[in-house]
């Protein structure tokens, strides 16, 4: 196993979070999640904007955001007592407790520490008011091993190129900034391209080869910042292969835009992409051929970055392989997940892809009856 891959996240285990009451789950490269609408998809996804916002001290606006905390627990938490996360990353591990706060309908920290793979050590942390002890500033025995894993969680962004309305983030003028990760809604695409163009010129000729591939008549971005020098702004435009003057980002289709928003994602510079990269239905607007291209970014970029998505296109689950699938099925309010038997399916496999053998309710991931 390379260094880089070390940051990959091994193992998730759950206890009571949203509609999964009990997970215990090994994660590859490639983390392809399947299953009806309200199987529990996106309540697994949403496990990684919580980290996140947990590991920058937002935890408690986040949950109150989200309807405060008796909505994380499964059915509430008198049903629940705890929510457990319990996760691997690298040669570290994670864990920590909550239970209900009920003056105030908060997580609460009920226990937190770290781990280390090699020695076993269970390091202790304690937050500050109300947040992680993973912070800068909190009790720990290893600074090194909470810093670790901090910035792990804070590299862990869902990825929704959803909106493509004219209001759209990417789609309004932006201003110069020296980010190089991309946002989550890509609504810094313009400065990020621009960077890219001028500071990493190969990983930009490879994104507008992708866009040609799916949109033949794209030809380049046309990138100038107006405003004085220090107060700058960008609007995304591009130029027609067969006219001069550039298109605003407004004239391109919701598929177009959407694609060259997880081009940029999965091709920028290996340093710069998130470790883990969490993307939420990728395929919506999408034509076949342009999902084909994106599974094979999917899969370049997982050599190095691990890729956890949900999906509902059969065309798209097609182009990968058994063990990159996690089946998703709720019974009663509860999720369960699950890894597809390629053993079992060797003989569907001669002559179906695995959305196929999905879409024939072969594997599970089919609505509750």
């Amino acid at each position: 196993m390379s260094e880089t891959q070390n940051t990959h996240l091994h193992a998730i285990k759950l206890r009571g979070f949203k509609s999964i009451k009990s997970l215990d789950l090994k994660m590859n490269p490639i983390n392809i999640l399947i299953g009806a609408n309200g199987a529990g998809k996106s309540n697994f996804i949403s496990l990684f904007t919580f980290l996140r916002n947990l590991s920058e001290g937002k935890l408690q606006t986040y949950v109150e955001r989200q309807g405060f905390a008796n909505t994380f627990f499964h059915f509430g938490s008198k049903r629940t007592p705890k929510i457990i996360i319990d996760i691997e990353i690298g040669m570290n591990g994670y864990y920590v407790e909550f239970v209900h706060g009920e003056t105030n309908d908060a997580l609460v920290f009920n226990n937190e520490y770290c781990t280390v793979a090699t020695s076993n050590k269970v390091w202790p942390i304690k937050g500050k008011l109300g947040e992680s002890g993973l912070l800068p500033g909190s009790e720990s025995a290893s600074d090194y091993v909470r810093k670790y894993t901090r910035e792990y969680m804070q590299g862990c962004r869902v990825y929704h190129f959803h909106d493509t309305s004219p209001t759209a983030g990417f789609k309004q003028a932006q201003q110069l900034n020296p980010s190089v990760l991309l946002n989550s809604d890509a609504n810094n695409l313009a400065p990020l391209l621009l960077f890219l163009k001028n500071n990493c010129q190969s990983n930009y000729q490879e994104i507008i080869s992708a866009i040609k591939t799916v949109a033949p008549f794209f030809h380049d971005f046309h990138l100038e910042p107006i405003g004085v020098k220090g107060d700058e702004s960008l609007l995304l435009r591009w130029i027609h292969r067969d006219y001069d003057e550039p298109f605003s980002a407004n004239q391109l289709s919701d598929g177009t835009a959407r694609f060259i928003c997880m081009a940029v994602l999965f091709l920028q510079p290996e340093w710069s992409r998130p470790k883990t990269i969490v993307l939420d239905e990728p395929e919506l607007g999408l034509h076949p051929a342009a999902l084909n291209v994106l599974a094979e970014m999917v899969k370049s970029a997982s050599k190095k970055n691990q890729v956890i998505c949900s999906t509902q296109s059969i065309a798209f689950a097609n182009q990968f392989e058994p063990e990159d699938f996690i089946v998703v099925d709720q019974q009663n309010g509860v999720s369960t997940f699950s890894k597809p038997d390629k053993k079992a399916l060797s003989h569907w496999l001669e002559e179906y892809g695995m959305g196929d053998i999905w879409s024939k309710n072969l594997i599970g991931g089919r609505p509750e009856w």
